[in-house]
């Protein structure tokens, strides 16, 4: 594939980054990849607007990671944030009893984020958002 590192597997053209044993740098500063689906319109995001071509959960009737995620964005994340995530995704795999893969771990984390709408907001007067 063009303009991707040397390496990446055809499963996931972002460079393998599902990998549970991948170094990450302690610095501040971590250059993280995740996308995004901007397929629809802002609404409430249900199953439904995942569904592709067949009945199938949208995990089994996609080709690739990035099959139906129309848009790529570069996350820059706090080591605290790394880590809360490496965490939060060996519980989700523990609940479902399998593996989840770290953009699909991101975008739903994202999504139900952005129905806790409150909870961010109190996040961001933490860091001192609205002083």
């Amino acid at each position: 594939m063009t303009g991707f590192k040397s390496g990446a597997s055809d499963d996931d053209p972002l460079g393998g980054g599902d990998s549970d044993t991948e170094a990450e740098a302690p610095s501040s500063d971590v250059t993280e990849s995740s996308t995004l689906s901007t397929s629809e319109p802002e609404r409430e995001t249900t199953q439904e607007s995942y569904s592709t071509r067949s009945e199938l959960p949208w995990i089994f009737d996609r080709s690739s990671i990035t099959d139906g995620r129309e848009k790529t964005v570069q996350l820059h994340l706090q080591q605290s944030t790394l880590d809360s995530q490496r965490r939060a995704r060996s519980d989700v795999e523990s609940a479902l009893g399998e593996t989840v893969k770290k953009a699909d771990l991101r975008e739903a984390a994202i999504i139900v984020g952005l129905q806790q709408v409150d909870d961010v907001t109190d996040l961001l007067e933490e860091w001192g958002y609205g002083r």
